[in-house]
């Protein structure tokens, strides 16, 4: 996988990718430079051996096909590792782009708590006006950082699955929504605020098959707790999909739906669609994303690292659309810095917040 990027490259050389990281070679093999691990993305090699194995199923390679299937759940299992952020350390590069920016008080926060900048995120994003529609997260990323910086926060999240001890896939959930009862006098209710809409378009670590279906698991999809999964030995078996094969998949479930809650969301009248570190290389979201374009209320603000080095948001600079908004560079195009500094913040130091900060010293042990 990595022969092409070889080539030209000497024992012991660094370079660094478009994106600006950097990278070492060391025994014919490109790694990171800061945490010395294998530069080849697990995805990619997943990629190739679904589209190996379809091809193989196809002309009626049978056992080839079923080793290539068993080598796929070895991807996945390894892929279950590598993006189960929780029992991860925070990258030693990670840490430096803070320090970098100054920001001392960011820094001590994210040593004690990984997902402080997806929190301060969540934060600003939940203080839009409640009269508004609700606010959608999409994401093409596997791991659960949001979902462990929700339950930091305490948010609901709407994705798709209902159910306490056994979770499963039912569509219909999209349009559900959470209100406080009614007052007996005023008869009215009242929209909770903590409420976020939360898709995971190619799939999640805690997504799996389910053994059986009945009337309550009509798709036959379960969502379990990672530790769970591992303890069942079910890590081969997590519902995810790759680049290269996700058009075809999107046809089934329940990625058919995930697309077409994310294609009715960005077309609607008056949608700002942003969009942090995605590179524009997936055809199924750029499909979508272009069709609301044609929308003359919608848009587009990028926020990437590379920007206009990439060929494909270059050509949408080039449109000279004013909807098309982008930020990019090591400072703008950073996901850090779109939460800590770029995210709006009208609310700073709300009573809620200080409640939370008041009992969590109380009743911490010390």
């Amino acid at each position: 996988m990595q022969k092409e990027q070889l080539k030209g490259k000497e024992e012991g050389s660094t370079f660094k990718d478009k994106k600006g990281w950097e990278f070492i070679i060391k025994e014919s093999i490109i790694r990171d430079s800061l945490s010395g691990e294998i530069a080849t993305e697990y995805e990619s090699v997943l990629n190739y051996l679904t589209a190996t194995e379809f091809l193989q199923s196809l002309t009626n390679m049978e056992e080839e096909a079923k080793q290539t299937r068993e080598l796929i759940s070895t991807i996945k299992e390894g892929l279950f590792e590598v993006c189960n952020v929780d029992k991860r350390k925070i990258p030693t590069s990670e840490l430096w782009r803070i320090i970098k920016r100054g920001k001392k008080n960011a820094f001590k926060s994210a040593l004690k708590n990984k997902y402080h900048f997806h929190q301060l995120f969540l934060k600003s994003l939940l203080q839009r006006p409640l009269n508004l529609r609700r606010a959608n997260i999409f994401t093409s990323n596997y791991d659960l950082a949001f979902e462990y910086a929700f339950d930091n926060l305490g948010i609901h999240y709407i994705d798709g699955f209902t159910g306490f001890h056994k979770r499963f896939f039912k569509p219909e959930t999209f349009e559900y929504d959470i209100f406080y009862p009614g007052s007996t006098t005023s008869g009215k209710v009242q929209r909770i605020e903590k409420v976020v809409r939360y898709i995971k378009l190619h799939g999640s670590l805690s997504w799996i098959n389910s053994t059986q279906r009945d009337s309550n698991n009509l798709y036959g999809i379960e969502e379990k707790t990672l530790d769970v999964i591992d303890k069942l030995d079910k890590k081969g078996e997590i519902i995810i999909y790759p680049s290269a094969v996700k058009k075809s998949y999107t046809l089934d479930l329940p990625y058919s739906e995930l697309f077409r809650q994310f294609a009715t969301t960005i077309t609607q009248p008056q949608s700002v669609l942003i969009t942090v570190g995605y590179s524009f290389y997936d055809e199924h979201f750029n499909d979508i994303i272009y069709q609301a374009l044609s929308n003359p209320t919608f848009t587009l603000i990028i926020v990437d690292f590379a920007g206009t080095k990439n060929l494909e948001i270059q050509r949408l600079k080039d449109l000279n659309d004013p909807r098309i908004i982008i930020l990019e560079g090591e400072f703008f195009g950073d996901f850090l810095t779109f939460a800590d500094t770029l995210m709006p913040n009208f609310n700073e130091g709300s009573s809620a917040e200080n409640i939370a900060t008041t009992l969590n010293s109380l009743l911490t042990t010390k």
